[in-house]
């Protein structure tokens, strides 16, 4: 099984669960040149997933798959619901696994990560990462173990940019991938209420657009891409797709200071992972195609 590295640009898939939105989707994101389609066990999408590149004549094993594994089955169905992932996108093993979210409970997401590293050593996953992770998280999961996370998918956006967990995963040779990226700019994401831009902010970057002739969504993952991340633009119109794989152009040092200066992303929200009952943990979530 040849290794591969994860992509620069890759198809975010989050909340698209409408069949033929998706499919429109993934088809312009292959036509395009994307060769990374991001999902995971609570997005829903994954046995639809499985269909479209079916039904679109794309084998997988040409892609960068990602998938992710929700915080309730860490404590019993880490490898089961591994297992129930790679049968609904109808593939063999898979590129690249994350655990979804760090637990409160520090054992949890060991367990869930050994029991990782023993199916990437089994041949079944190729790389083993971590999504919302914050340093002390990470810095448990090596000590358990010994193995640094190939990467941690993090919320980044010019005004929720976490400087000190940027700083420790580069140093660490971590990947960054980030996610809602653009989303502060047409609303505050729901886990950090003050991220969203002020009016003068928004008028800052459609000046940046208008001067590099690009759209926010472009200005936004380009500039991402330039402080070191991976990014996962998710769009369900095929033009939008197009349009966040073309980032050929550079934001000068200037601009690039001038939009690091909107993060308001302080220490005092430091994240302690979420909390799971024992209900929650003995339930988990299995299911074969899709879940209500």
């Amino acid at each position: 099984m040849t290794i591969k590295e994860l992509p620069l640009v890759g198809l975010g898939t989050w909340l698209l669960t409408d069949f033929d939105e998706l499919k429109s989707s993934i088809k312009a994101a292959i036509d395009t040149g994307y060769q990374h389609i991001d999902t995971a066990q609570v997005y829903n999408n994954e046995y639809d997933i499985g269909i479209i590149l079916k039904e679109l004549e794309i084998d997988p094993s040409k892609l960068f798959l990602t998938t992710k594994v929700t915080p309730v089955n860490y404590q019993k169905y880490v490898k089961e619901s591994v297992y129930e992932s790679l049968r609904r996108l109808q593939v063999d093993s898979i590129n690249l696994v994350l655990l979804h979210a760090e637990a409160a409970e520090e054992s949890l997401n060991s367990s869930a990560y050994k029991e990782l590293l023993e199916l990437q050593a089994a041949g079944i996953i190729q790389h083993v990462g971590v999504s919302n992770f914050s340093i002390k998280g990470i810095q448990t999961l090596i000590a358990e173990t010994g193995k640094v996370p190939y990467c941690n998918q993090i919320v980044c956006s010019p005004t929720t940019r976490s400087l000190d967990l940027e700083k420790y995963c580069q140093t660490q040779g971590i990947k960054l991938t980030g996610y809602s990226i653009i989303k502060p700019y047409f609303s505050p994401n729901p886990f950090y209420p003050e991220s969203a831009l002020t009016s003068a902010e928004k008028e800052q970057l459609d000046q940046l657009c208008e001067n590099y002739s690009v759209s926010i969504a472009q200005l936004l993952n380009k500039w991402a891409i330039q402080h070191g991340y991976h990014v996962i633009p998710k769009s369900a119109n095929p033009k939008r797709v197009r349009e966040n794989f073309e980032l050929d152009f550079e934001i000068s040092e200037t601009d690039m200071l001038l939009m690091d200066r909107m993060n308001r992303f302080t220490a005092a929200r430091e994240w302690n992972g979420i909390e799971l009952t024992k209900e929650q943990l003995e339930k988990g979530l299995l299911f074969e195609k899709h879940f209500k």
